[in-house]
């Protein structure tokens, strides 16, 4: 190995710099596969929830692993402490547990039962408490007079998670029993028989949907970067092709060459590894802060397991090796001096567009009324989405595999029309080298197609968010306003209403089966409808919040019963008091009806599940990794088919082809396949993502924004300028001082 050692060092300046930029490929793949694999842990260990939230939600279920256990009394676990938006608190839900249990009821490893009126809170919901004791957090959820301390990590989803468990009486129990029988309702205390003490089994994860999206998703993330990775091994390979038949004529065995080879693959991979290693452990603390579902995650759910760093490390020092050994074996090299490569290119058969074209087929299938009609059909079925997403896997990768087939038919058809020797002859070339060329650009086109593809499918969520504000009637409620909503409020709501500092006027209003009930006077003081000109203050209004927000009020003609349930609005002198009405309504409503308090503000606001807007917003944060990647492996590789050309390049020179001619040769066998090929993938990737959204959404349309064409322009326009911008490498290349030894 020393002999190696020291054939290295004398390799010279252009080794060191070849190995350098190696090293650079391998350390960003691990940064980012290290990131993606973090991320990944982060989300299977929140879905397979807290051992509390576990428990309970098999033992509500009835699964086998909560059967009842001879000589086991049953711990009694509810998460049912108030209906209605009582644990709804500025934005964050508060998840509550009750808890009974008796001396031969199983318990949680590192959490005593609490007893009646004890509880325990999370770190994020004790701080919430203590700095907003105005909102009475805590009496919401009944009578809790003693405080054991804060919920272990392991029994939180996240440090932001507002989250509590209190303990219940036996009465409380009972009368909970007694109200959902009398409802016809399973109880809402479910029995626990494990806990984490005693064999309690995690079998709550990500679904075979999430797994499937998630694989796709890592798919087109990794693609690119093994792509860079394999590129940057290879590059300079004619040049070390030669060096390696120049040290066989000095005397160097096999074995010695073969040495050198994988010494030079190891070290730079090595030094990569170590060095995105480093980079992703500086990383820890940003990753801390990354929040999904408005929760960040605990530290050691986006830990990797050993096994983990094993493999990401094992695969990728394999993958430098073996695709450097792949590369070199095609050389024959003997002791006479010579190196000759033994590849051949190889004709692409017809067969390649076939596989794109086969899941294309399927996607208009898919979008047809018979397709829609499968799908329909077998909606609760896993089927359509693994089906989708094999689908989408084909025409991915068929484009891959049919993208140099097409670079063959499209160059051969631009050098039959060329007007230039440089067109001629980088359409020839492009033709003849076909896939090599087309494997410089496969990155870019992937993540093109897998960008286009997403954001087509999510760029509707904005539209949505404005039509789900629209179809909201309680969005026409005033700034600083609030509706009181509710079947058990006691008779004079109003007056304790009024009674409150922070209240400044109340109005009743009256429920019926179409709508609410209001009076003229109030409806344009609480909401932004307004009556009839012609309509008298005291005369009623029917205003229906359940349902969509319309521009114009009907009055009602009938009369309107005031001696039934009563409903209210509320003006409140600041947004920031709506908390403080809400702990004072729920606490006067039967815990076990629904009681709503809804602030005209909040109702302002989209309320569509946050976690599809995070998703969105990882699939920009990805389709920005990819493309980044996936340029730096066609600049990458660009600059390598210079360095493989250089003889060639000479040659053209010396034949008096001008330096402008030559980088206008380079410039068109590079820009050109990834112009044709950048579009073609991305109108299928908009097409696809259309038939998606089509297929799986009624509510979402999706549409080109001006982000989509904004992310497909820079990549290219980043692409073509990186292309530019090493094209002064052709003139060193092709200098006479510079090739005097060929």
């Amino acid at each position: 190995m020393s002999v190696s050692w020291m054939l290295l060092q004398k390799s010279g300046r252009q080794s060191f710099a070849r190995l350098g930029l190696t090293t650079a490929a391998v350390a960003l793949g691990i940064v980012l596969v290290c990131c993606f694999t973090a991320g990944i842990n982060g989300l299977m260990r929140r879905a397979g929830g807290s051992a509390i939230s576990l428990a309970a939600h098999q033992a509500s279920r009835k699964e086998a692993s909560q059967q009842p256990i001879d000589g086991i009394e049953p711990l009694r676990i509810s998460n049912v402490v108030r209906l209605g938006n009582a644990s709804k608190w500025r934005g964050q839900y508060i998840q509550a547990y009750s808890m009974y249990g008796t001396a031969k009821s199983p318990q949680f490893a590192k959490l005593k039962t609490p007893q009646a009126g004890e509880y325990y809170l999370s770190k994020a919901l004790a701080d919430a408490v203590a700095q907003h004791p105005e909102d009475d957090i805590l009496a919401r959820f009944g009578s809790n007079t003693k405080y054991l301390g804060v919920l272990p990590s392991e029994y939180v989803s996240g440090p932001d998670a507002l989250m509590m468990v209190r303990g219940a009486s036996a009465d409380e129990v009972a009368a909970s029993d007694a109200t959902a029988k009398a409802r016809g309702q399973a109880s809402y205390f479910a029995n626990v028989y494990r806990t984490d003490a005693n064999g309690l089994t995690s079998n709550v994860g990500l679904d075979p949907i999430s797994i499937t999206v998630l694989g796709v998703g890592g798919t087109i993330l990794l693609f690119p970067i093994v792509i860079f990775v394999s590129v940057a091994t290879q590059l300079g390979a004619a040049q070390r092709e030669k060096r390696y038949a120049a040290l066989r004529l000095i005397g160097a065995t096999k074995r010695q060459v073969a040495r050198v080879l994988i010494l030079e693959s190891l070290l730079a991979s090595v030094v990569g590894v170590i060095i995105g290693l480093g980079a992703f452990w500086l990383l820890q603390a940003p990753l801390q802060n990354f929040k999904m579902d408005g929760m960040r995650f605990n530290p050691g759910d986006l830990a990797l397991t050993a096994t983990q760093y094993a493999l990401i490390i094992g695969l990728t020092l394999g993958l430098t090796v073996f695709v450097n050994w792949r590369r070199m074996r095609r050389a024959q090299i003997s002791p006479l001096g010579v190196s000759r490569s033994v590849e051949k290119v190889k004709k692409l058969r017809g067969w390649r567009p076939l596989v794109p074209a086969t899941g294309i087929v399927i996607f208009a299938w898919l979008s047809s009324k018979p397709g829609l009609d499968w799908l329909t059909a077998n909606r609760e079925s896993v089927m359509p989405m693994l089906l989708l997403m094999a689908t989408l896997l084909l025409v991915m990768f068929g484009l891959v595999l049919a993208g140099g087939w097409l670079t063959n038919k499209l160059s051969l058809l631009a050098a039959r029309w060329a007007n230039s020797a440089s067109m001629l002859i980088a359409g020839k070339r492009t033709a003849v080298h076909s896939r090599t060329v087309f494997r410089g650009v496969s990155g870019v086109v992937l993540a093109l197609f897998a960008g286009s593809f997403y954001l087509t499918a999510t760029s509707g969520i904005e539209n949505l968010n404005v039509q789900a504000i629209k179809d909201n009637g309680y969005s026409q409620l005033k700034h600083g306003t609030a509706a009181v909503i509710g079947r058990s409020l006691p008779s004079d709501m109003a007056k304790q209403l009024k009674q409150q500092s922070y209240i400044t006027s109340v109005a009743t209003i009256y429920p019926r089966e179409d709508g609410s009930a209001i009076r003229c006077q109030d409806l344009a003081i609480y909401t932004e409808h307004t009556c009839p000109s012609n309509a008298r203050p005291d005369q009623f209004a029917l205003l229906n919040f359940d349902a969509p927000v319309v521009k114009n009020v009907s009055l009602i003609t009938d009369t309107v019963d005031m001696s039934g349930t009563k409903e209210y609005l509320v003006a409140l002198t600041s947004d920031n008091d709506l908390e403080k009405l809400r702990s004072m309504v729920v606490m006067r409503a039967n815990q076990y009806d629904l009681t709503y308090v809804v602030g005209g503000t909040d109702s302002k606001k989209p309320h569509i599940n946050p976690t599809i807007r995070e998703f969105a917003n990882l699939a920009y944060v990805g389709i920005g990794v990819t493309l980044f990647v996936a340029v730096a492996s066609l600049i990458v590789s660009t600059i390598g088919g210079l360095m493989e050309r250089r003889r060639s390049l000479y040659t053209l020179r010396l034949s008096g082809m001008r330096l402008v001619q030559l980088k206008r040769l380079v410039m068109v066998e590079s820009v050109a396949p990834l112009l044709i090929t950048s579009i073609l993938s991305c109108g299928i990737g908009v097409w696809t993502g259309a038939v998606f959204t089509k297929m799986f959404s009624t509510t979402l349309k999706p549409v080109l924004t001006p982000t989509y064409f904004a992310i497909v322009g820079a990549g290219l326009a980043a692409a073509i300028i990186g292309i530019y911008l090493i094209l002064p490498m052709v003139d060193k290349l092709t200098r006479a001082e510079a090739n005097q030894t060929e």
